[in-house]
């Protein structure tokens, strides 16, 4: 029986503790319940459980372990992977659905579904004018985190571009301690130690406008789902070699391609040569409103096929 003529399903996942994996997770299983009945069963790693899955999720190579031996136990369950595997094989899975940033050199699989970006749960609840959000990350091997240079392209959007909206300014678990950017009165700051595991998720979707710093892939993708219009701020490239030029990753190549696309703006800075100081700024703002929904697309999809 295909799991479309199930009245109900049985899905069970594993999560690897990396909260951008586990939202990919969330948004696909959640996305499930709006057409099938659900029990879901949640492991951090292979156990013996009375119930017998009909679908066997994860995303993280950490997870792949624990699916290929439940797969092994219940041989009849469909595996879904959630990115694309990098230490054993996507045909080892029965579905791999993979962001189009992750390439195939020698030919996609069959099995991989591509979509754009990560997995999040879409909105289409109307923003509240004149509201902003600022969702600071922190080091990566993609970009630059330049402190000073941060803190003067928030200083800029709250005094002089945006200075008539109300901000919201939040951390994540990366970020490194920052001074209080000078503002007039117009923004709150948020510790990501002190909110609810669910406030980020419903500030994106309330705000007009969300800047985040451009190596936050899951967040970005999850503004992209609501009404919000997502701006990057400036961050420089890593060097590859001596002479300097740009490291390019699948992060900074997909940044690259959402910028000239107009899906997502951004501030164009230039700083003071051998200085920290910004000598100028531009914002370049989207030239796309309608949500992405790709969650919807992929589950109708995995209905089709399996």
């Amino acid at each position: 029986m295909s799991l479309k003529q199930k009245e109900e399903i049985t899905i069970w996942a594993f999560k690897d503790g990396k909260k951008g994996h586990e939202k990919q997770v969330e948004a696909l299983i959640s996305e499930f319940t709006l057409f099938k009945k659900v029990k879901l069963y949640e492991f951090n790693a292979w156990e013996t459980h009375n119930s017998v899955p009909d679908i066997i999720i994860g995303a993280g190579n950490n997870t792949h372990k624990h699916i290929l031996k439940a797969k092994k136990e219940y041989p009849l369950a469909k595996t879904i992977v959630l990115m694309k595997p990098s230490l054993r094989p996507t045909q080892w899975f029965d579905i791999a659905i993979v962001p189009d940033m992750d390439r195939y050199y020698l030919g996609k699989p069959k099995n991989v579904i591509t979509t754009k970006g990560v997995l999040s749960k879409y909105s289409d609840l109307a923003t509240k004018p004149k509201t902003g959000l600022i969702i600071i990350g922190g080091k990566s091997r993609h970009y630059h985190f330049r402190k000073k240079v941060v803190k003067q392209q928030i200083e800029w959007l709250l005094n002089d571009v945006f200075q008539d909206y109300q901000w919201k300014i939040t951390t994540s678990p990366r970020s490194p301690n920052l001074d209080i950017p000078k503002h007039s009165k117009n923004a709150k700051f948020f510790s990501w130690k002190d909110t609810d595991e669910g406030w980020l998720s419903e500030e994106i979707k309330q705000s007009e406008i969300t800047f985040l710093t451009p190596e936050s892939v899951s967040v970005l993708y999850e503004g992209l789902s609501t009404n919000t219009k997502v701006y990057v701020f400036h961050h420089e490239h890593h060097t590859a070699d001596q002479h300097g030029s740009k490291r390019k990753t699948k992060v900074t190549r997909n940044i690259d391609k959402l910028k000239l696309q107009g899906q997502i703006g951004y501030i164009d800075s230039k700083r003071y040569l051998l200085s920290r100081s910004i000598k100028s700024a531009d914002l370049i703002h989207p030239q796309f409103s309608e949500p992405l929904n790709e969650t919807k697309r992929v589950v109708e999809k995995l209905f089709e096929i399996l």
